[in-house]
């Protein structure tokens, strides 16, 4: 969304300024004093993988159409991460998953109007169902870790799909510490 230019409460024009307290530069209403943060929008997205190989979805409408994706989507106000991964995931792609784990936290940019995005990926496994592509999907299919396609939607996916290509060929050492991350 572009920033406004108007406070969306009592309409005056906004000013770029940093308010007290403050180490960035924001805009501000300098008639009611509102602060108007720019906050990532959060989205979850799922490396389901089966034999080897992940589950990548080629998309069936702006942004990025016809270009390879993650399934997953945006999180619903109240919606706890693995509850919205597990909702979209059976939107997108007919699955029902299981998260098994946290694979990264990757900041990026969405759509025309540049949103800003903080996707969490997770490692998940299917739990039941078959593949079927919903209407905002153009097709679904399996990628081994050297099979991935150049065609891919965002940054943050490049990005997911690297740490999954390093976690499975030098998974790290699991015990019971929480340090090791399994």
């Amino acid at each position: 969304m572009p920033p406004f230019r108007y406070c969306p409460l009592c309409a005056s024009p906004l000013v770029r300024r940093r308010p007290p307290d403050d180490s960035l530069e924001r805009q501000v209403c300098p008639a009611c004093g509102r602060v108007w943060y720019k906050n990532a929008k959060p989205c979850v997205g799922a490396l389901i993988t089966q034999n080897g190989r992940v589950l990548l979805a080629r998309r069936a409408g702006p942004p990025a159409a016809g270009a390879w994706d993650l399934p997953g989507g945006f999180l619903e106000a109240w919606e706890h991460p693995e509850a919205g991964l597990v909702r979209e995931i059976q939107e997108e792609t007919g699955l029902t998953v299981r998260p098994v784990r946290l694979l990264g936290i990757f900041p990026d940019r969405y759509g025309a109007d540049g949103d800003y995005t903080l996707n969490l990926h997770y490692l998940a496994e299917v739990v039941a169902g078959v593949p079927t592509p919903a209407s905002d999907v153009a097709a679904l299919a399996w990628f081994g870790p050297d099979e991935i396609p150049a065609d891919l939607a965002f940054a943050n996916v490049r990005q997911a799909l690297a740490a999954w290509r390093e976690w499975v060929t030098r998974p790290p050492a699991c015990s019971n510490s929480p340090e090791a991350g399994c």
